[in-house]
């Protein structure tokens, strides 16, 4: 028993490791700089994020948005925004695109 205790531990501990913000609500605002400003582009959101690791702006997400995955991230964010639809996003549980926003790492549109 003590063997599977532990192995359950480490198991569950890079998971643990991997808990950021979470956030299911609307989208406020979206911005993205131009290249001679930054490759980021930010998120604020209509509600309240939880488990907020280093997100302490009003800018609650960061993202890059020049790689395929950030392009793809602002397609979804901006259908969700456009269409006024719930939207769940989710944080890395590291600030290191932007200070005082947390990185994205997921967003997907929720049915309501």
């Amino acid at each position: 028993m003590k063997k599977l205790s532990l192995f359950s531990l480490f198991i569950l501990l890079p998971f643990h490791s991997l808990a950021g913000a979470s956030f299911t609500g609307t989208i406020k605002q979206v911005v993205c700089h131009t290249k001679h400003v930054s490759p980021l582009c930010q998120i604020q959101v209509n509600g309240n994020v939880s488990n907020q690791t280093c997100g302490t702006q009003a800018w609650k997400f960061s993202f890059d948005a020049t790689t395929p995955e950030g392009k793809n991230m602002l397609s979804i964010l901006l259908a969700a925004q456009i269409g006024k639809q719930q939207i769940t996003l989710g944080g890395t549980g590291s600030c290191s695109l932007a200070t005082a926003s947390e990185d994205l790492r997921h967003a997907y549109i929720t049915t309501n």
